[in-house]
């Protein structure tokens, strides 16, 4: 074992070895080199017998490999053979699993065989020539760990948890998922509305890089058993990243999801996806001196981006703007906006109240959530306020039995109501690998299409968009608004599949019907329409007048 310490180099220390013996293997190097892999049951391998896999190179960078004596072999299944001269530096190897993302499996060679692999494998003809430019490298990568916390050098979980977020907001990530599993850690992100996996990491990671988040959020890093909720800034050239912080206790450790909250420029009401003719239905309603406008749909269906594009166009500096908020997700110039605080007592209710002693002229609630914030926000919409809202639920018209669930009065909603809307983000097909296709006999089945209806185009998978075949998003509408029957069957209190019915039958457009449409114009896939719009028994029923103008779209 006295070999074994011999050879063990602390962190920061420089390796002691006449320059001129540095690649020639000595008695002595192979006699400690083989006593040590006898003495931790570690193969020993002589690399100039040894074929290195190029890909294994790459998985980590020729300044690393110097300032721990190591060299990347090959792959093992999910890990990296690496060759050390000490494979007991447990820094060593944490670095090299940070760095590759992978577990590391070590084998033993001598010190003089692993710095001429470096030379042979990562450096270039200059500096494997040139025995005054390697001594500046290997001095410039064994100093100690003062100076490299001087020259920058973060630590391994707070370089990580930078790394993460920055890919997040490069690939324009939407959420950071980071796991527990048996053994490792994965990291994975939502983009464009679906899971991707990102990296895996080894468990080591796993306390340091939650401790880390959890400090940036102001949370308890010594609580593990309950969940937590936080927020970070983040900042980044092109701005500031506001993050949404919430860990949760799990069988294998701690859960914690990153929602990217991202301060810029709302986008126009063209740029979602509406058609001209709703835009105009919307203008319309916009421009009204009162009433409620509410946008529905489930969590991450862009109901609060369109809700800011509705105030982006009707803002002026004639008017009186104020939002409730939970978050702020877009800083509006001109508007007053409210962050929602329960702890501090700042609800939507409350704040409602508020904001009506404000003089305002546009309200926004970020959401409905509750009976008193329902009636507060309908009797704002009746007293002379343009009110615009967000609910959950999964169609316009069934916003209409949530309301009254709500304890909303039927005359009241009927007298209010500007309009009603349902939305969905349906993934677009990526414009540099669209090709035709001919979508499964299945999803046809479902979507009572045939074959020959249209040219259906889907994205074959690119590097552009990840071998996805989509990039980016596009918007699916239902805009209704209470005409004179549904007044009637709302006052009655009728149910949503009666609403759905008639509403059908007078030609309205449902989510479904303006899915074809994109489907038809090339911007998403059946495949798509048939995960994010939820399929049921009456729909053939409601959008029975409808479909058929649909289907002409299609041919």
């Amino acid at each position: 074992m006295s070999h074994a310490l011999a050879v063990h180099r602390q962190p920061g220390t420089l390796v002691d070895f006449p320059a001129r013996d540095r690649n020639v293997p000595s008695a002595q190097d192979d006699a400690a080199t083989e006593t040590l892999s006898k003495t931790l049951n570690l193969p020993r391998v002589h690399i100039e017998a040894t074929a290195v896999d190029t890909l294994a190179l790459k998985a980590m960078s020729a300044r690393l490999a110097q300032k721990h004596l190591c060299l990347p072999l090959r792959f093992s299944g999910k890990a990296l053979v690496l060759a050390m001269a000490n494979p007991l530096d447990s820094q060593a190897i944490q670095e090299v699993e940070f760095a590759s993302s992978r577990k590391v499996q070590p084998v033993v060679a001598s010190r003089a065989e692993i710095l001429k692999g470096i030379q042979d494998h990562y450096l270039t003809e200059r500096q494997r020539t040139s025995s005054e430019a390697l001594d500046r490298e290997a001095a410039a990568v064994f100093v100690s760990e003062g100076e490299a916390a001087a020259s920058g050098d973060a630590a391994p979980a707070v370089a990580l948890c930078d790394e993460i977020v920055r890919d997040a907001n490069e690939l324009g990530a939407s959420d950071i998922h980071i796991e527990a599993a048996d053994r490792e850690m994965r990291v994975r992100l939502r983009i464009d509305g679906v899971l991707r996996d990102h990296m895996v990491l080894p468990e080591w990671l796993r306390n340091p890089l939650l401790s880390r988040i959890k400090i940036l959020a102001k949370l308890n890093i010594a609580e593990q058993r309950l969940p937590q909720d936080g927020r970070i800034q983040h900042r980044t050239p092109d701005g500031t990243i506001h993050l949404r912080v919430s860990t949760l206790p799990t069988h294998f450790g701690e859960k914690a999801v990153l929602r990217l909250l991202r301060s810029g420029h709302t986008p126009t009401l063209d740029a979602l996806g509406f058609s001209p003719d709703e835009i105009t239905v919307l203008e319309t309603a916009l421009h009204q001196p009162q009433g409620l406008i509410l946008v529905t749909g489930p969590t991450g269906a862009g109901k609060s981006t369109t809700l800011y594009s509705m105030l982006t166009r009707r803002q002026s500096t004639e008017i009186n703007v104020v939002t409730i908020e939970d978050p702020i997700e877009y800083q509006l110039p001109g508007a007053n906006q409210v962050q929602v605080n329960t702890k501090a007592g700042v609800t939507f209710a409350s704040s409602l109240r508020a904001i009506l002693r404000q003089d305002p002229d546009v309200i926004m609630v970020g959401e409905i959530r509750d009976a008193e914030t329902a009636e507060i926000a309908f009797h704002a919409a009746q007293t002379g306020h343009l009110v615009l809202s967000s609910l959950h639920t999964n169609s316009a018209l069934a916003a209409v039995e949530r309301l009254l669930n709500l304890d909303v009065k039927p005359a009241t909603l009927n007298a209010a109501t500007n309009l009603i809307m349902a939305q969905r983000l349906a993934r677009r097909i990526c414009s540099q690998c669209r090709v035709p296709y001919t979508p499964s006999p299945d999803a046809l089945h479902r979507l009572q299409l045939s074959a020959d209806e249209c040219e259906f185009v889907h994205g074959a998978g690119c590097d552009a968009c990840g071998q996805t075949g989509y990039r980016g998003r596009v918007g699916i509408y239902e805009i209704q608004q209470l005409t004179s029957q549904l007044k009637q069957l709302v006052s009655r209190q009728s149910t949503d599949i009666e609403l759905r019915r008639a509403a059908g039958k007078a030609g309205a457009r449902f989510l479904l019907d303006d899915a074809l449409a994109k489907v038809r114009e090339g911007l998403t896939t059946v495949e798509e329409v048939l995960r994010v719009i939820r399929i049921e028994q009456d729909d053939e029923v409601a959008s029975a007048g409808s479909r058929t103008s649909a289907r002409q779209l299609l041919r």
